[in-house]
């Protein structure tokens, strides 16, 4: 009797070691997980974070995405970084430094991609000098696609162009019914709009050869606490950019995916 207990007892024992052992180990590993409330803009600009959300990029440097918000426009972005509300953001150039020249906390720490940014029109429109009198759309003051429509003026010295200002799915759908005659807009916006029949008159590379596209930003409490933890966020968006080149097509298929779009 006595050496079945003891057996008994020394079953359980091992048992308890073994459950502590796990309920340790899984401490560890829940501890060793940053957790990020994260931000981004809801088009091809950020494939990169598309891709390696996909092939698990950001697991592998133990960073947990606590929140992923997405935004129509990086100007909506940017009051959200304004409101304390995100700690990590991917977004345009512009809507960054508009947060950044508010006061708002923040650092630049990564490049993701150049470019990204068409003026699309009427297939009726046949050249520059034929937006004179006409109503382009774009998302905001501050957006790059504002800096396109302002940049092809000045170039071109056009002298009565008007400017609306609308959120790029409104923007679509306004030149897809004749509201508008144009839109300056970034990807994959751009190439929908293309895909049903309209013209890109001008894109982003054509005025400026380096234009700058999407940047990572942090907020510079989280750089200062944690630099650790913004050096595996360049990693990651490092990973996933090679990757991104090395595999165009399955990328291609993985912001596709995640955009809800046609992968063709």
């Amino acid at each position: 009797m006595v050496p079945h207990m003891l057996r008994n007892v020394a079953s359980i024992i091992v048992i308890m070691a073994l459950s502590l052992i796990l309920v340790l180990s899984l401490n560890i590993v829940h501890q060793s997980f940053h957790e990020i409330n994260m931000a981004v803009e809801f088009n091809n600009h950020a494939s990169a974070v598309w891709v390696a959300l996909e092939k698990g990029f950001f697991e592998s440097e133990g960073l947990n995405i606590k929140t992923l918000e997405t935004f129509t426009t990086g100007l909506e972005l940017s009051a959200a970084l304004d409101r304390g509300d995100i700690q990590v953001a991917w977004a345009c150039l512009g809507p960054l430094l508009m947060a950044y020249s508010k006061g708002v906390p923040i650092k630049i720490v990564a490049m993701a991609h150049t470019h990204g940014y068409v003026l699309v029109v009427k297939p009726e429109i046949k050249s520059i000098y034929d937006l004179e009198g006409k109503t382009i759309a774009c998302p905001g003051k501050g957006s790059p696609n504002y800096l396109l429509i302002r940049l092809v003026i000045e170039k071109y010295n056009l002298k009565n162009v008007k400017i609306v200002y609308m959120k790029p799915p409104l923007a679509m759908a306004s030149l897809i019914s004749g509201n508008i005659d144009g839109a300056a807009l970034p990807e994959h916006y751009a190439s929908l709009v293309i895909s049903n029949g309209f013209k890109p008159l001008i894109r982003s590379q054509d005025i400026w050869r380096k234009w700058p596209g999407s940047f990572l930003a942090v907020r510079e409490e989280l750089l200062r606490k944690n630099p650790e933890l913004v050096k595996k966020l360049i990693r990651v968006t490092v990973k996933a950019t090679i990757f991104i080149n090395g595999n165009m097509e399955e990328a291609a298929k993985i912001v596709a995916s995640k955009l809800k779009i046609p992968y063709e």
